[in-house]
């Protein structure tokens, strides 16, 4: 059947002369994504290939022409971005409105300079619900890691605390652990530690796993919308075909899976990742671009007005995902549109109130949880599952046509067949169930984490690790505590202590919380300065507590300062062994033994299976996981002796 596909749905174009990254854009009556573009570029190139026509000048919605160029027009909206086109003569008039009541417009969701590695949830991971046990633990193995290391050096440390390059609003904790790292070896965030790494566990339990995959912008094939709007172009070619995308966070990698939330059915679209020269000079930020020939706008159900997508790059997930996608065609069904109708109170409040009494979508979901984790997924089970999918996306727009499909007698039946199960065992995990809520432990791909996922011990094995010295906290550690301050502090401390979560330190009530506390102190008619030196002094130099919310949050902004003022700048601590160093280069992370360590692993070249030692001659079988082995262990370990010391006389000159 034929099919509408809006390719540029809530998508508008920019000059990177506006922005060099994708935005998300607010106006009244006028949302969407902006995707960065050279659009002038490209009405120039077809100018030069074709002198006949002007190819800047295009018709607006309202059938003006306008030339690009003279005009020096640097945003292009599309239509489907103008929400309320229809209530106004032109854009003049918009535009004279705009100004004439001082409207403002904003952008939001910046696309981010460096964008991190994403976690997979369950609805992802139980649509691949053949996959082997040897296929699952492949895609455990980086949570299953990070668990394992997570106490043995200062780096990984740092990362499960949120110390990393990606966070670019870090709390006042944050930044202490980054300029001063030895304060890992205070029982307070060593007892945070242990509170993180249990999260950790129950998380990936519940299958929010670390994967090789970042959320990115999901964009039209823009160079297609050019050869359309500037070209005249019926169909245009683009630079992508079907099946492909470009990404060139991962230009390296040929496939990819493309993932959105809500996963339902089995929505991965595993497509090709084409990142020519040629492609990068007309697509230049970091999102995933798709292809107007392609119909994974309707596997994803997505528009490109902000939506994004969980690109993967994993190997192992991508060819399972393929193989679970052979036969699998889009599901479709023309959604109802609401009906114009004029903005008041009642309208509003009945928004309002079928948001709040018919838009739950959690429990249709559940139902499509328990179908995929039943163990039964025949033709019947999909077909429900099929239905519960559509009644999902009808829900979710409720709120806003106020039309939901009422279920025929039939299709009620299918559904409530397989519905009839508790939810499954993994959602004591994700959704903090109790076990007689539960149905009991079964085969499910899902539930499997259960046993692959153990909970180890934390190791704090850091032997070079320098000892906490509190006094780097205070500006005067010669201050006298007063004791009616501490009494107060320990009072409102116990008062408060278990509603402070060091995470969610930016809510609006915890900053009550933490005014009451410095409101209450400073009765005492000491500065900010010296309150917290009296607490530094009592909490790190006297009790040695474990239980140091209350001053991190109230007062962590005034050690940050002092520890600023106090560490020598010319020093770092290792990342890997915890040793502090003078640095050579304000960037250096390593200490010199540490960093000829990591330099050597990865220098070594890539070997296979069964190898020959290239120093000795002898032949050696090694495991098939081992893909940077060339010599064997007796030589490896001479290698490393020979590579030291030319390491060290190289950084000597």
């Amino acid at each position: 059947m034929d099919i509408p596909i809006t390719h540029t749905d809530g998508c508008g174009m920019m000059l990177d002369t506006i922005s060099k990254k994708n935005m998300m854009v607010r106006l009244p009556w006028v949302k969407g994504l902006l995707g960065v573009f050279p659009f002038r570029k490209f009405i120039e190139l077809a100018n030069k290939n074709d002198s006949s026509i002007n190819h800047a000048i295009v018709k607006d919605i309202y059938n003006k022409n306008h030339d690009i160029i003279k005009e020096d027009i640097q945003i292009i909206f599309t239509k489907s971005q103008f929400k309320m086109y229809k209530y106004y003569e032109n854009w003049n008039e918009y535009v004279k409105y705009f100004k004439g009541y001082h409207c403002q417009a904003g952008y939001c969701n910046l696309e981010e300079d460096n964008i991190k590695n994403a976690k997979i949830n369950y609805q992802m991971i139980q649509t691949l619900n053949y996959m082997t046990d040897a296929e699952l633990f492949a895609l455990t193995k980086m949570s299953t890691k990070k668990i394992e290391y997570i106490s043995t050096t200062v780096r990984s440390m740092l990362e499960v605390f949120g110390v990393t390059k990606y966070n670019t609003n870090k709390t006042d904790l944050q930044q202490a652990l980054e300029i001063y790292p030895e304060l890992l070896n205070d029982v307070y965030t060593k007892d945070v530690l242990r509170g993180i790494k249990q999260s950790l566990v129950k998380n990936y339990k519940a299958a929010k796993l670390d994967i090789r995959g970042k959320y990115t912008f999901l964009l039209p094939d823009l160079y297609a919308f050019s050869e359309h709007l500037f070209l005249g172009e019926e169909k245009p070619q683009g630079l992508l075909a079907n099946g492909e995308v470009s990404c060139r966070i991962y230009k390296n990698v040929n496939r990819l899976d493309c993932l959105r939330s809500p996963h339902l059915y089995r929505e991965h679209a595993v497509r090709n990742n084409v990142v020519s020269p040629i492609i990068s000079d007309w697509f230049t930020t970091d999102a995933v671009y798709t292809s107007c020939f392609d119909l994974i706008s309707k596997i994803l159900q997505f528009d490109v007005d902000g939506d994004k997508s969980l690109v993967v790059s994993d190997r192992n997930l991508v060819t399972v995902a393929d193989r679970h996608m052979r036969d699998i065609v889009p599901l479709y069904y023309d959604m109802q549109k609401a009906a114009p109708v004029q903005l008041d109170g009642k309208t509003i409040y009945g928004g309002l109130n079928a948001a709040y009494t018919g838009g739950n979508i959690g429990a249709i979901s559940n139902d499509i949880t328990k179908i995929w984790n039943s163990g039964d997924t025949n033709e019947d089970a999909m077909k429900a599952i099929k239905f519960l999918c559509m009644e999902n996306n009808f829900t979710i727009d409720y709120a806003k046509t106020l039309y939901k499909p009422t279920r025929p007698d039939e299709i009620n039946e299918l559904i409530k067949r397989y519905t009839k199960a508790k939810v499954p065992y993994f959602f004591m995990y994700a959704k903090d169930k109790t076990e007689n809520q539960v149905e009991p432990i079964n085969e499910s791909v899902v539930n499997k984490l259960d046993n692959i996922i153990k909970d180890k011990r934390l190791k704090f094995s850091l032997k070079e690790f320098g000892k906490l010295d509190y006094i780097l906290l205070m500006n005067n550690s010669d201050i006298e505590i007063d004791n009616d301050l501490l009494q107060e502090y320990i009072k409102m401390n116990g008062k408060y202590h278990y509603k402070i979560n060091m995470e969610d330190c930016e809510a609006d009530n915890k900053k009550v919380i933490a005014e009451d506390i410095r409101n209450n102190l400073a009765k005492y008619k000491y500065s900010d300065v010296d309150i917290t030196d009296m607490l530094v002094k009592y909490l790190y130099g006297i009790k040695h507590s474990k239980s140091k919310e209350s001053l991190w949050f109230c007062y962590g902004k005034v050690i940050v300062e002092n520890l600023k003022r106090n560490i020598d700048k010319k020093t770092s601590i290792c990342q890997q062994c915890g040793k502090r160093f003078e640095k050579k280069t304000n960037n250096q992370i390593y200490c010199e033994d540490c960093a000829y360590e990591i330099e050597y692993d990865n220098y070594e070249p890539i070997g296979t299976k069964f190898i020959t030692c290239i120093d000795c001659g002898k032949e050696i079988e090694v495991d098939a996981k081992a893909n940077n082995r060339q010599r064997c262990d007796e030589c490896i370990l001479l290698a490393k002796r020979k590579f030291k010391r030319e390491w060290k006389q190289r950084n000597k000159k």
